[in-house]
């Protein structure tokens, strides 16, 4: 299921339990790029910095719960 601009819009409670960097990007209004770099900070950084991804086997996927705690106003980038 592929997460169009539009439908990020709509609410992030409503999208799926976990995405795949691709999708957090769209939701991110990032490059596909940047997000996989973020991605591979996050990584590296042991989880301190960079977009927060869980390993499953050889893909990545965002959690919907970290990406809602990384956009919270207030929240440690």
């Amino acid at each position: 299921m592929a997460i169009r601009a539009k439908d990020a819009l709509s609410g992030l409670d409503e999208l799926p339990n976990v995405l795949t960097v691709e999708e957090a990007a769209v939701v991110l209004r990032i490059s596909r790029g940047a997000a996989y770099e973020l991605a591979r900070q996050y990584r590296e950084s042991g989880g301190r910095q960079g977009l927060p991804v869980v390993e499953l086997g050889r893909t990545l996927r965002v959690p919907r719960a970290a990406l809602i705690r990384l956009l919270e106003p207030g929240e440690p980038q």
